[in-house]
């Protein structure tokens, strides 16, 4: 395992997971209201189960907390018994989440791998990668001109609604979102495709749906034999977003993505959210 610390112009890659680690003191903001978010989902290929995911979100005052945790499911468990957990937190600055750290620890079988990042007003200083990257020839390697103006995928993908005169912006969609995972860096255009409404408990009602655009720039992308196992069409990938009423919070509710093995959705199941309870984050 190898840790770098990453200087102003300069830096030495050490590259071999899916996870990350941030830690960032939070910049004092007119108080938030503390409050928890929990949602699961379902998700399935053709149909058939495939996977279940738990994200928990915790706001307490100028900080939260973020956690996604995964587990394969039905038969696909007796082909590839796959889990993971993503954390990531930071400061939470005028509805917006700030991370300050992420980490990820995926398994699959025997393969283990895992990603630690620190960063700091959008910049990653110290990134550790366990075990290291092996790219291929097609795959450029990460470098310092790829590790600014960035968010870890778990931050990027909790979308904030407008405030204020940022009021215009408020929608989900019409962005781009860039992310560093440690494995890769890629750019997520959302592109505005539909509105519609739900009338899930926890929601305000409006709901978005965006066209994915995925933009890889560096690491795992390409033709590489461990890039984009999933083989998802950029060209037909979708997200909805509702908008969580608890931290005025657009939040997935599906994904729709067809691939070379058939069409995967993501679904809500459940969604909760209340006040925060005394004793810190769940």
């Amino acid at each position: 395992m190898r840790v770098t610390r990453l200087g102003a112009g300069t830096m030495r890659v050490a590259l071999c997971g899916l996870s990350a680690s941030w830690v960032l003191l939070a910049v004092p903001s007119p108080a938030a209201a503390d409050a928890d978010i929990r949602a699961t989902y379902a998700v399935t290929l053709v149909g058939l189960p495939l996977a279940n995911a738990t994200l928990d979100l915790a706001v307490r005052g100028n900080l939260y907390t973020a956690r996604v945790t995964y587990q394969s499911s039905g038969a696909t468990r007796l082909l590839s018994d796959a889990a993971g957990v993503a954390a990531s937190s930071g400061a939470y600055k005028d509805g917006r989440l700030v991370p300050a750290g992420f980490d990820l620890d995926y398994r699959n079988g025997k393969r283990r791998q895992k990603v630690t990042l620190g960063m700091a007003e959008g910049v990653v200083k110290t990134m550790t990668i366990d075990p290291p990257l092996e790219l291929t020839s097609d795959q450029p390697a990460i470098e310092a001109k790829h590790l600014n103006a960035v968010a870890d995928p778990l931050s990027a993908l909790l979308i904030p609604a407008g405030r204020g005169e940022d009021k215009a912006k408020g929608d989900a969609c019409d962005r781009t979102l860039s992310i560093l995972d440690g494995l890769r860096r890629y750019d997520i255009r959302l592109e505005p495709q539909a509105s519609g409404s739900t009338d899930r408990k926890g929601f305000l009602g409006p709901t978005t749906t965006c066209r994915v655009v995925m933009k890889p720039l560096a690491g795992m992308i390409g033709g590489g034999a461990n890039a984009r196992a999933e083989g998802a069409d950029p060209a037909q990938i979708e997200v909805t977003y509702g908008r969580a009423a608890a931290l005025d919070l657009h939040v997935p509710i599906s994904l729709r993505a067809k691939t070379r093995f058939g069409a995967v959705n993501v679904a809500l199941r459940e969604f909760a959210d209340s006040p925060a309870k005394p004793g810190g984050a769940r």
